[in-house]
């Protein structure tokens, strides 16, 4: 008699018969496997019947279990469309597979080739250390540690940069590509490191899959995610204004009132070996080499836009910058924007608050003693609210400095 046990530690199937394998003849050999149902009405993960949206399962996932669970799914398989997550099985439908008989099967030599093929490729995969290509290799939280991304976002990221002119090469895959630009990002650790992690020749071949990666993602993600035009303003008061930022700003009166929130922050670069270029970005506060971004995020912490990056000597203080940003109608800012909307800046801006009044928007700023020993009570207030408001830039600036890549850009890659 044949008898199938599964073992429930090491989740591996056995046969136990005293023949396994019988040579019928010489063009064919017969196997003893362990195989799941092949019923048009059962699903062959969780036995139950099927829905209207079964699928059914991929020669991909079929060679996976047989080579890692020991079990044959028969060609033409079915399974529930829940158990597929990117139209492969996911991990715990591949866990709850379990033997429902002992089929023989009968394969051809060039079957067994085939077989042979696919043990190396699946061997040979296996040998890397991380990768994006199989999305049962990472979990969600190691998806989260390498590219800050949700296994599920990361995949819906993919789809939307596969749309653009990127192709697969014989280096790496669109999806190995994206992962190794977002770990770059993430991590900001150098390329040949990444070269080790993901098995690639060397460090320039890693540069050229990075700069394939972002150009792919400028011209597919950055448009439709960024800047004034991918979101109305219409769109900022409806569903990115706070409650409390309207009470605080307009009284609670005022319903067709934009409140956006602006601020300069730091990108720390590379000492530079050209003098010219070296004196434009010393900043004298920080005492560091540094290029200066302007973030645009309303009250709720949705960055609208990010203007620059902008030299950071004595020059270009916030300020400077934003006359320079109106004056110039960078980004199309000013066909945004309606008079008496609402711009809240720190004391940097002083200098720019006529230009904002002269094109019509209102400015709130913290107010500045002037000589006096305190404020008023009614300036002190408004200083609070005011500061209450636009704390949600420093907290969009954190999360952009969570991108470690952020804290020193080597001077070739600068942006």
């Amino acid at each position: 008699d044949v008898q199938v046990q599964t073992d429930d530690s090491s989740r591996l199937t056995t046969v136990e018969s005293s023949t396994l394998i019988a040579t019928t003849n010489h063009q064919l050999v017969k196997l003893q496997l362990n195989a799941t149902s092949s019923s048009n009405t059962k699903c062959c993960v969780c036995r139950e019947n099927l829905c209207d949206h079964a699928v059914k399962i991929t020669s991909q996932d079929r060679d996976f279990i047989f080579f890692s669970r020991n079990i044959w799914i028969p060609e033409g398989a079915r399974c529930c469309s829940g158990h597929l997550i990117n139209n492969l099985l996911s991990k715990e439908a591949v866990d709850q597979i379990k033997p429902f008989s002992i089929r023989y099967q009968e394969l051809s030599s060039p079957d067994v080739q085939l077989l042979l093929n696919k043990a190396q490729t699946l061997f040979e995969n296996g040998k890397k250390r991380f990768s994006f290509d199989d999305p049962r290799d990472l979990n969600d939280d190691e998806y989260c540690l390498l590219t800050s991304l949700s296994r599920d976002n990361f995949n819906d990221f993919v789809q939307i940069v596969s749309s653009s002119t990127i192709r697969p090469s014989c280096n790496r895959t669109i999806r190995t590509a994206v992962g190794i630009y977002l770990c770059k990002l993430r991590l900001g650790i150098s390329n040949r490191l990444l070269a080790c992690m993901f098995q690639i020749a060397d460090k320039r071949t890693v540069s050229r899959v990075i700069n394939s990666a972002r150009q792919a993602i400028v011209k597919s993600f950055v448009p439709d995610n960024l800047g004034f035009g991918h979101v109305t303003r219409e769109d900022v008061i409806g569903r990115h204004t706070t409650t409390i930022a309207r009470e605080l700003m307009c009284g609670g009166d005022s319903t067709d009132t934009a409140i956006i929130i602006i601020d300069g922050t730091y990108l720390y670069i590379q000492k530079s070996r050209n003098n010219e270029f070296q004196r434009k970005t010393f900043n004298l506060y920080k005492k560091r080499s540094l290029l200066k971004p302007m973030m645009i995020v309303t009250t709720t912490g949705y960055i609208v836009a990010c203007i620059g990056p902008f030299m950071s000597d004595f020059n270009n203080n916030d300020a400077a910058i934003m006359k320079d940003i109106l004056l110039r109608n960078t980004d199309h800012i000013l066909s945004w924007p309606k008079e008496h909307d609402i711009l809240v800046v720190d004391r940097g801006c002083r200098d720019s608050i006529g230009v904002m009044k002269a094109l019509g928007l209102e400015a709130a700023m913290p107010t500045f003693l002037d000589g006096r020993r305190q404020f008023s009570a009614e300036e002190a207030n408004e200083s609070r609210c005011i500061t209450k408001i636009r704390w949600v830039v420093e907290a969009a600036n954190r999360r952009l400095k969570q991108f470690k890549s952020t804290l020193r850009i080597p001077f070739k890659i600068r942006p």
